[in-house]
């Protein structure tokens, strides 16, 4: 089954201009530090890939407990999608039976591509970024907690870490307004 196809708008909290364009994404160890892995998915071994030579990481988990269980998460950061309209981003997912996740990034969907398969696609608010959890077996409605996580982990500082020259974050700044 192919993957969506996803693009990001900007757009809200003061962010008038368009980043500029990162050369690279962090690898899965810096966008989801191990504080953040742990709260996300306690108990689970991380795996990374490419997902594709443009786009960030793949960052795929497995439960030790639960063998059947799968989740993946990657993201497309692209200053280019900055003129896109969210509507038309959402409409895909949604006339193919996706529904609106309220409250999550600048907006979210989410669908059920197979059974015992959940994908939530959220496009942030803070930064370039959108994020598309996917989850295989168990609790499927957990993939939206995961995404709000990964949101909340995805900061113009982290994300800049992939970046040769980026300024540090400072200790001090949790990358919020």
């Amino acid at each position: 089954m192919p993957e969506p196809t996803f693009r990001h708008t900007r757009g809200g909290r003061g962010h008038p201009s368009a980043p500029a364009e990162r050369a690279a994404l962090p690898d899965c160890e810096v966008l989801l530090s191990a504080d953040d892995r742990e709260l996300m998915l306690p108990g689970f071994t991380m795996k990374q890939e490419r997902a594709c030579p443009t786009c960030g990481p793949l960052c795929s988990f497995r439960s030790d407990a639960e063998p059947g269980l799968a989740v993946s998460i990657t993201w497309d950061c692209n200053a280019r999608y900055a003129q896109s309209d969210i509507h038309e981003l959402m409409a895909p997912t949604l006339q193919a039976g996706g529904v609106e996740v309220p409250a999550l990034g600048r907006a979210a969907v989410r669908r059920a591509p197979a059974q015992g398969m959940s994908q939530v696609l959220a496009w942030d608010d803070d930064t370039d970024c959108a994020v598309v959890v996917t989850w295989l077996g168990g609790e499927t409605e957990r993939a939206v907690e995961v995404a709000r996580s990964a949101l909340i982990a995805t900061r113009p500082a982290v994300l800049d870490a992939g970046t040769p020259g980026a300024p540090k974050e400072d200790a001090g700044d949790s990358g919020e307004p």
